[in-house]
């Protein structure tokens, strides 16, 4: 299904259904990674008592909100034209894309607050074995996704989509 063109790496010419296809399987994907991603870090803070998965708890609370309005701007994208938006939905994707810049910027703010929290007052951590566990889990399914994201991208160019890459690679 891959028809980019690896030397100009613009999207490929898909069938309406492939693109959604595709657009659709890259949101299921960031939804289940980030939802996972929660459950994981939940886990490892309670465990933990770690204000550094906290913070990226928080984060990944933030990546499932993302995920799910990019998740629902795809759809919408994908309806086709009524009387109201004669030329279809496909701004939906842009809306997310900006929603996104300013998800990423409040995450950013709040990690970096937690994190001068923590250095003027420093604390012992439970466990940490585990909390870097999680953290290398986290890391790894993170990766995963960027990368299945980067080929829907090329092959679709959707901002949406890249958008959410972008907020991924945030983390």
């Amino acid at each position: 299904m891959a028809r980019t063109s690896r030397s100009t790496d613009t999207p490929a010419r898909l069938s309406k259904a492939e693109r959604a296809w595709l657009l659709k399987s890259a949101t299921y994907a960031s939804v289940l990674v980030a939802c996972s991603l929660v459950f994981g870090k939940v886990w490892a803070w309670q465990a933990t008592d770690s204000v550094s998965i906290l913070s990226s708890l928080a984060d990944s609370v933030l990546d499932v909100l993302a995920s799910l309005l990019t998740f629902w701007a795809i759809r919408y994208s994908l309806e086709p034209p009524d009387r109201e938006h004669r030329f279809g939905h496909g701004k939906a994707e842009a809306l997310a894309a900006l929603f996104q810049v300013v998800l990423i910027t409040a995450s950013a703010i709040g990690i970096a607050w937690q994190a001068v929290q923590r250095l003027s007052n420093p604390q012992m951590n439970e466990d940490a074995s585990l909390g870097i566990g999680v953290s290398v889990v986290a890391i790894v399914a993170t990766f995963g996704l960027l990368a299945y994201q980067r080929s829907i991208i090329r092959q679709t160019g959707s901002v949406a989509i890249l958008a959410d890459n972008v907020h991924y690679q945030s983390d």
